[in-house]
């Protein structure tokens, strides 16, 4: 009911589109583009004009596009006219309610006199658009387009980006020509956004649907104009552009998995907006409410628990009004004060020891001990059964995935201008489940080199939903000004539930573990952008701003362990295991983005021999806020009958009970473990400004270069600790129970990096071009808010705690890159490439105690990668393919534990860097009928053994994600002008996904596990 619900929805949006948009067809117009011949950048100003009727024209914008609305049907000359270009002449033939596409590229009048060229509109979702703009780049840049995304299936970016060149994928994150996450920087159409999570310095790509973006742009090679903190990749998702004329989408999918659809899969209690991507308030806690239990059983009078008790029994400000407080060194005088205020002593008796004694004796047989425990931890009771009890993991039955897409786009005229439109929307859901995952664990390396290991079998289930929509506005105020407004929100959630059972390796005992991991990652992405031309110097100006609002949150993260003895019974709490937790945490991530460019042709400048001035400068402001609490649950010893979770932490047993002595005892009750360090903040701000020329010397000779220059300061605190003005090494910031002097981290630099970029033409064909690239640039990586916060955070994945390094220093890398690019007329290509690196306190997150960050002092990488694309079979079949080769190299000191937890170092060794895959192979076979309306793909992936979790202390092996081969098949077939329908099958081969200790043969697996193959059936309507 609930699909055929979401078809309706989908219908009706269909048709109110429709006639939201139908009024443009009243009248036939022409739209296109109009660009120059020889170098392919648009012209501004061009006349498009009917020969019948001059005076019925336009120009174009500064984009080089324009619109003619004709005044009847009947058969039309233009006149496409542009100072010092070959006047064009071309007929039209137009229909009413029709749009037509022309676009033109001009000659200039000293070129030999040729045809009107007439193309296939310039739209960025297509592949030969996306090869244009990789020819003209000064930089070297590899991309995915919409087009290629629809041919292999993938829903998200993070499954399209893996098929690029270099492009190797880890637990949603990307990392390039072998370097990590870290050093790629990720934009939404150039504009930074929050990363959303406290482990990693990149955005998750699955956050963002496919359906909704035109193009992704990797960028390999730096330059001035772009921000100077990345080395592997500088990554831009160019969202949907609007069409030239009404554009209406929509798809449905429904998908089964062969592990997971219609079976019992493991999962937890759910609130009623999970399907939505975000939790309603069932798994939150009104952490101001929480209250600890007090004891209040004074032994005797001179027991400072005394005080408490009389506080309880309403004596606070009696006490307070003698200058006795809770620090105040309790004496059994106070208690005999006590005695009369409650009425059972005469105050003439204060000294009287008999009467005292008697008034003890009433004190001690009334309720008044019980009625103290009970005012005392009334706010206690209610907190702890503001909990839910919901420690158990569940069973249900999964449905099929599904997802749904629809977007919607067109142009039309606001106050007389040009408006365009495109709006869009994504939701999708999926579960992936497998009932027999593993994880093991290295309990010591003997003597003679071999692993000693506890495998341990596990159930893990991880359930995903998630919407994203699409907002764009393009505005044009005339031929030379225009902006644009964008609105983009994702809402992102994801439920990973785990049972582990391990039995230590064939002990007696048996540790059950269940693990319940929500997290809900919300962006507001909101962007404005303006483009101005000024006719007299020939300027072009363009000012970006973009403001995200983000927030991720992870809701009562559960973490139980148990025990179960050998003769069947059970036990829990005290030091079984690693306890009873309940986590919650919150990130507020907010990111502000701006940046103006100029750009200026020099005098000389042809469109032969393009020369021209850029400059311009940029501002980026982030703040963090994190806030996290960690409750616990005191047992008390007791019994754990028949291993029964739910009637083990029934509510009903968060209540005191009258003990053997009479008093007022709590059964079980909730602990926290709030300190300062739980709640941080952190604010970074980079401004920047740059200048570069781009100079075309000879025909086939063209430079690229400059120098950008960022100052980037970084603060990071607790934010008690700050409240308060401690300065660094003050003790007062000294947590309770600790040693370590927790001191503010705070990065602050002035950074020059010139970049230069070399282009020779081996073959100056403009269609068919040979390109020889030569680029070397200075960049740098600084630690991120996060990284320098001296606190710590428990990882679900990695099942430890992540502390941050407030010493962290900035890397700085010098990059080398080598490219040789071919283009052939049969939309053929072939590229080379050569890069090298050179890292200077390379960072790296690694195992210690905890797992923290650090910086290394000299590390490199150097690799080679292939491209290349052939069609075959009269163009109907189509094979993609590139390989890349890496090899890295850090450098870091190794320790060994000496007694306790001290260490020392041992030696020094080598080994690759974190998340560098030696090998990376993505192929694609495209098969494309027609006359048929058929279309066939076979896509396949592998990325070579990589580090996934690093270790310095000789005891503790370093860890790799092993390859995996992933191979995936989609067939679509039109059905009708409009409609086709699509088959896909994902990750046929069901391989696992791997992480192995690194010893021999990775035979020491450190977890296991499969997600099942993907049957996805797809109905599209496109128009």
């Amino acid at each position: 009911m609930l699909l055929v619900s979401k078809m309706k929805k989908t219908l009706l949006l269909t048709c109110l589109g429709i006639i939201l948009f139908s009024f443009s067809y009243g009248q036939a117009t022409i739209k296109g583009k109009v660009i120059d011949k020889k170098s392919g950048e648009t012209l501004i100003g061009v006349t498009i004009s009917l020969e019948s009727k001059p005076g019925v024209g336009v120009t174009t914008d500064l984009d080089g596009n324009y619109t003619l609305i004709l005044p009847d049907a009947s058969v039309q000359t233009l006149v496409i006219s542009y100072i010092s270009y070959e006047t064009k002449k071309e007929i039209v033939k137009p229909i009413m309610g029709e749009t037509i596409i022309k676009d033109f590229a001009l000659q200039t009048v000293s070129q030999d006199l040729g045809t009107i060229e007439v193309q296939a509109k310039a739209t960025r979702a297509k592949e030969y658009y996306m090869e244009n703009l990789k020819k003209k780049s000064a930089a070297s840049i590899d991309f995915i387009s919409s087009e290629i995304m629809k041919k292999t299936g993938d829903v998200n970016v993070t499954a399209a980006v893996a098929r690029v060149s270099g492009v190797s994928i880890n637990n949603g994150f990307i990392t390039v020509r072998g370097i990590g996450d870290r050093y790629v920087k990720t934009t939404i159409n150039g504009s930074r956004i929050p990363t959303l999570d406290p482990f990693t310095n990149n955005i998750r790509l699955d956050l963002f649907p496919a359906s909704l973006i035109d193009n992704v742009v990797l960028t390999k090679t730096a330059s001035p104009d772009l921000p100077g903190d990345w080395s592997g990749a500088y990554i831009s998702l160019e969202t949907k552009d609007y069409p030239d004329k009404l554009s209406i989408n929509a798809e449905t999918s429904v998908g089964y998995n062969n592990q997971s659809t219609f079976r019992n899969v493991l999962t937890s209690e759910r609130s009623e907006t999970d399907w939505l991507g975000f939790d309603n308030g069932f798994r939150e806690f009104d952490h101001t409410t929480f209250a600890f239990t007090v004891d209040v059983n004074a032994e005797n009078s001179s027991d400072p628990k005394a005080y408490d008790m009389f506080v309880a029994l309403g004596l606070g400000d009696y006490f307070t009004s003698l200058g006795i407080n809770k620090s105040t060194k309790w004496d059994k005088t106070y208690f005999n004060l006590g005695l009369v205020q409650l009425g059972l002593l005469d105050k003439e008796f204060l000294t009287n020891q008999k009467e005292i004694n008697k008034a003890m004796e009433k004190f001690n047989s009334g309720t008044y001990k019980v009625q103290a425990a009970e005012n005392a931890n009334a706010n206690a009771i209610k907190s702890a059964k503001s909990f839910k009890n919901n420690w158990t993991t569940r069973k249900r039955q999964a449905p099929l995935n599904f997802s749904q897409s629809f977007s919607i786009g067109n142009q039309t005229k606001l106050f007389g201008r040009t408006l365009g439109v495109m709006a869009g929307f994504r939701y999708g859901s999926g579960i992936q489940y497998d009932p027999k995952a593993i994880t093991q664990t290295v309990i010591r390396i003997d003597k003679d080199g071999s692993p000693v290991i506890d495998s341990v079998p596990q159930e893990i289930s991880k359930q995903t939903n998630t919407w994203s929509a699409l907002l764009n506005l393009n505005y044009k105020l005339n031929i030379n000004n225009g902006f644009s407004l964008l609105f983009m929100p994702n809402f992102n959630g994801v439920n990973n539930v785990r049972d582990v059972v391990d039995d230590g390796g064939g002990a007696d005992e048996t540790y059950i573990t269940k693990s319940q991991f929500y997290e809900q990652r919300r962006q507001l992405i909101y962007q404005f952008k303006s483009e101005h031309f000024l006719p007299g110097p020939q300027m072009q100006l363009h000012l970006d701003a973009s403001y995200t609002g983000g927030k991720s949150n992870a809701p009562d993260f559960k973490n139980l362990q148990y025990l179960r003895n050998a003769d069947g019974s059970y036990q829990i709490g005290g030091s079984i295991g690693n306890g009873i937790h309940r986590f919650y945490r919150y990130l507020t991530d907010n990111l502000f983005d701006s940046r103006v460019t100029a750009e200026l042709p020099f005098k000389n400048s042809t469109e032969v021999l393009s020369r021209k001035l850029k400059f311009g400068g940029a501002y980026q402001n982030n703040y963090k806020k994190s806030d996290q609490y960690d409750y616990g649950v005191d047992t008390r010893g007791r019994p754990f009958p028949n291993g029964d979770v739910d009637a083990f932490f029934d509510l009903s047993n968060y209540e005191l009970q009258t003990n053997t002595a009479g008093n007022k005892e709590f059964t079980q009750f909730y602990v926290s473990d709030n300190r300062p360090s739980n709640h941080t903040f952190g604010k970074s701000s980079v401004i920047a400004g740059f200048a570069m020329i781009d100079y075309s010397i000879i025909p086939s000779l063209r430079i690229s270069g400059g120098m950008r220059v960022e100052k980037a300061y970084i603060y990071t605190d607790i934010t008690a600790f700050h409240a308060l003005g401690l300065k660094a090494d003050d003790l007062r910031r000294i947590e309770k129970g600790d040693t370590k002097i927790i001191n503010p981290g705070k990065l602050d630099e002035l950074n020059l990096l010139p970049s230069a970029t070399l282009i020779y033409k081996l073959k100056k064909d403009e269609g068919a071009p040979t390109n020889l690239r030569l680029n070397y640039s200075q960049t740098v990586v600084r630690p991120s808010i996060r990284e320098l916060s001296n606190t710590k955070i428990y990882d679900y994945e990695l099942r430890q705690f992540v502390t941050g390094n407030p010493d962290l220093k900035q890397a700085r890398i010098s990059n080398y890159d080598l490219r040789l690019e071919s283009y052939f007329k049969s939309g053929d290509n072939i590229s080379a490439s050569i890069f090298y690196k050179d890292f200077r306190n390379h960072i790296e997150l690694v195992t210690f105690l905890d797992v923290s960050w650090q910086n290394v002092d000299k590390s490199n990488v150097m690799g080679i990668e292939f491209e290349g694309r052939k069609s075959l079979i009269q163009k109907r079949l189509e094979f993609r393919a590139n390989v890349t080769f890496v090899r890295s190299q850090t450098t870091f000191v190794r320790y060994t534990n000496v007694f306790g937890n001290t260490f020392v170092p041992v030696d020094t060794i080598k080994r690759p860097m974190f998340g560098q895959a030696p090998y990376i192979l993505n192929g694609m076979l495209s098969y494309n009928a027609d006359s048929l309306g058929l279309t066939l793909t076979v896509s396949y992936n592998i990325q070579g053994p990589r580090l996934a979790i690093a270790s310095v202390t000789e005891n503790v092996p370093d860890i790799y994600e092993l390859p995996r081969h992933l191979l995936d098949f989609k067939i679509t077939k039109k059905l009708g002008k409009y409609f086709s329908a699509s088959v896909t099958v994902r990750d046929i081969l069901n391989a696992p996904v791997r992480r192995a200790y690194k010893f021999d043969n990775w035979d020491t697996n450190f977890d296991k596990f499969r997600y099942g193959t993907n049957y996805v059936l797809g109905i599209s309507y496109r128009f």
